[in-house]
């Protein structure tokens, strides 16, 4: 039968696959990927908004191996092949590609092979850049030489990290994706650069914890950087805390092989009941344990691949989130042969429960859920309401300094404390009589408006402000009952301001 190529538009399909549904912090993490599978251990993420004349940029450079020119031209061509192991990350051969320029225009990379014996290695440049692409509809990178590049190219592609061996990417033309890094105003061009440094440096602390942790078995110890920053890994079971490890379960599952025949993998699922919040060792400890997302939809499904997270949190449609059960996650784990049953795509965002093991998984799931639901409405030593942390209740001894009583505000039903303790939290705890006790640390930003303000209109004001502040942040910090909210009484000495 005669045959006919078929060579698909460059530009059609570069387009469509500039569209795969990448955020800026997943297509970083994609690129991490890349590096961690050359051995590296240590990466930097750098990321620049607009300065002068130099554009926008994002850099991600690695001490792994590094490619010689042959290994670099694969590497850059789409569908690249590769030789996967079943420890690697990688899928498709698409990733570098589709996950830079989906941010960028035009992606450079540069890499230095490790020395070999009597051979000196030399750094190659390669580029793919969207609008020559586009002009010419045709599959062609560009390989410029060191001349040809900026002066500002030059040293973000040489970065200090791969000086010896390595790969550094660059991505420039980030005005579809990040248009901000490129704003007229400098505030908002500083202010989005803040955002997104600390978004992606969230998601990379997450996503490759266990690496940084040093506890993937033949790996080496990773070490991630941001813009300078080392980042410390994110432990989503917190087991350094007061963590319960439920029983761990092996699930099998089918794995057909292309010539009819089948294998069997195992799926490990770890259920953890992580602490309440006055079991945590520390109220820093507790509010980073709350995760990108916050408390309720940070628990469920943590999946990982290859030990390689992709999904944290979420219950895969067979359960609500619930405020009851947010201190139950957990680990499922499986490897690149199940890629198939867990529905991985190219962006490796998500999973799910495979069909054959549904089931056994719901029936412990609902098991899970009810011991971390006892965890979370058991009462704090001293038999307080789980609402009120220990550490809120308020004594005579506790407000109290060198024998003065401390200043104290009343607003109808809330009495606003002054205290010393550390920290800048309004705490809040349910007096008798129908009281509501609220203490506002000397150094809080509020407490110079409270308590050193004079007597007049304006001042009354600025203390009805605070006191509906305060209520507002226990409420949202789940400290208080929407039912205890003295709207009434706010409202009344509020009329009588206006």
């Amino acid at each position: 039968m005669k045959s006919v190529k078929a060579t698909p538009g460059a530009q059609r399909l570069i387009e469509s696959l500039r569209n795969m549904g990448y955020e800026c912090n997943t297509a970083i993490a994609d690129l991490i990927d890349n590096s961690i599978a050359a051995g590296a251990s240590e990466i930097h993420v750098e990321i620049f908004s607009q300065q002068g004349l130099r554009p926008p940029a994002i850099v991600i450079a690695d001490n792994g191996r590094g490619m010689d020119r042959e290994a670099m031209h694969e590497a850059m061509r789409f569908g690249a092949f590769q030789e996967y192991s079943a420890d690697d990350l990688g899928k498709y051969g698409l990733g570098l590609k589709t996950a830079s320029l989906s941010q960028c225009r035009t992606l450079t990379v540069s890499s230095k092979p490790k020395a070999a014996r009597d051979k000196r290695p030399r750094r190659n440049y390669m580029r793919w850049d969207i609008d020559y692409v586009y002009g010419t509809d045709d599959w062609d990178l560009l390989a410029p030489s060191a001349n040809e590049l900026e002066p500002w190219e030059m040293e973000a592609l040489n970065h200090d990290v791969a000086r010896d061996n390595g790969t550094v990417v660059l991505w420039t033309g980030l005005e579809e994706a990040l248009p901000l890094l490129s704003a007229h105003e400098v505030r908002a061009r500083e202010k989005f650069l803040a955002m997104l440094i600390d978004e992606v440096a969230e998601h990379l602390r997450m996503v490759f914890h266990r690496f940084m942790q040093g506890t993937v078995r033949g790996r080496r110890k990773l070490n991630v950087y941001v813009c300078g920053e080392k980042l410390d890994p994110w432990d989503p079971f917190c087991r350094d805390e007061k963590t319960r490890e439920l029983e761990i379960a092996s699930l099998p599952v089918n794995v057909p092989r292309t010539d009819g025949s089948a294998s069997v993998e195992n799926v490990t699922v770890s259920p953890f009941v992580l602490p309440r919040e006055d079991e945590f060792s520390s109220r820093e400890a507790w509010k980073d344990a709350s995760g990108i997302r916050n408390w309720n939809q940070q628990q469920g499904f943590y999946f990982y691949r290859n030990n390689r997270l992709l999904q944290a949190g979420g219950w895969s449609w067979l359960r609500a989130v619930d405020e009851h059960t947010k201190l139950l996650r957990v680990a499922v784990d499986f490897s690149r042969d199940l890629d198939r049953a867990f529905a991985i795509n190219i962006t490796k965002m998500r999973a799910r429960i495979p069909a054959e093991i549904r089931d056994r998984v719901v029936s412990q799931v609902s098991t899970w859920a009810k011991t971390a639901r006892e965890r979370y409405d058991r009462k704090p030593l001293g038999g307080r309401s789980p609402i009120v942390r220990a550490s809120t209740t308020v004594t005579a001894t506790q407000t109290r300094r060198g024998g003065e009583t401390p200043p104290s505000i009343t607003v109808g039903p809330l009495v606003f404390l002054q205290n010393n303790a550390p920290g800048l939290r309004l705490t809040i705890a349910e007096g008798s009589r129908g009281q509501i006790k609220v203490l506002v640390p000397r150094n809080h930003e509020l407490a110079s408006a409270m308590f050193s303000a004079g007597k007049g209109d304006s001042s009354e004001l600025r203390r009805l402000c605070v006191a509906a502040i305060s209520v507002l942040e226990a409420v949202y910090e789940r400290r208080m009952q929407i039912d205890r909210i003295p709207i009434a009484a706010l409202k009344k000495a509020l009329l009588r301001q206006l």
